[in-house]
């Protein structure tokens, strides 16, 4: 009988895993490579990340660290962790993927839409040194990055080597909307 219970129970969490909405969606499109323009950038994509009066780090701060702060669950499905804030008309998902992630922030999803994201009253930074983000055009994005980009989603990315055996990828992935940012997505990945 308690075996049953334990098996009705686990599946019943599987069964109302939520998967994240709006733009934060985007981030379980898998194939990119077929529709999206790539380039490697030597200019530094590593992000500033404040809530509240507290700083995080991509890959060393954790979702729980964000959860903590802000009185947000940490949500779960089968490919991801994240945590949905919204400031200042702004929805970010901070995100964890659960393969290699395990719980650390390795993505941030930013766009301004309408979104069932959890109001945060406090300061909400993001930002990665003079790289626009949201609130830019394609012409701002084609200067800074010196290309013009051919397609509507782009991904820029820099390598760097962090030790004789880790190298750690910082990407930014804009999805563009006519000329205007429609989101954008920020990530960090470390492998050897």
């Amino acid at each position: 009988m308690k075996y049953t219970l334990l098996i009705l129970i686990l599946l019943s969490n599987a069964c109302f895993a939520v998967r994240m909405k709006g733009f934060g969606a985007r981030y379980y499109d898998e194939d990119t490579e077929n529709y999206a323009d790539e380039h490697d950038t030597n200019k530094s994509l590593i992000p500033d990340v404040i809530i509240g009066g507290d700083s995080y780090v991509m890959e060393s701060s954790t979702l729980d660290d964000i959860a903590k702060h802000t009185g947000i669950t940490v949500n779960k499905d089968d490919q991801a962790s994240w945590v949905c804030l919204k400031s200042e008309g702004i929805n970010y998902w901070f995100i964890s993927d659960n393969e290699m992630g395990q719980g650390d922030l390795t993505a941030i999803g930013i766009a301004a839409e309408n979104s069932n994201c959890k109001a945060f009253k406090d300061r909400l930074k993001v930002s990665i040194n003079d790289v626009p983000l949201l609130n830019s055009s394609k012409e701002k994005v084609s200067f800074y990055f010196s290309n013009r980009p051919k397609k509507d989603i782009i991904m820029y990315c820099n390598d760097t080597k962090v030790s004789d055996v880790y190298m750690q990828g910082n990407c930014v992935q804009y999805y563009f909307k006519g000329e205007k940012i429609q989101g954008v997505f920020i990530s960090q990945l470390t492998t050897s």
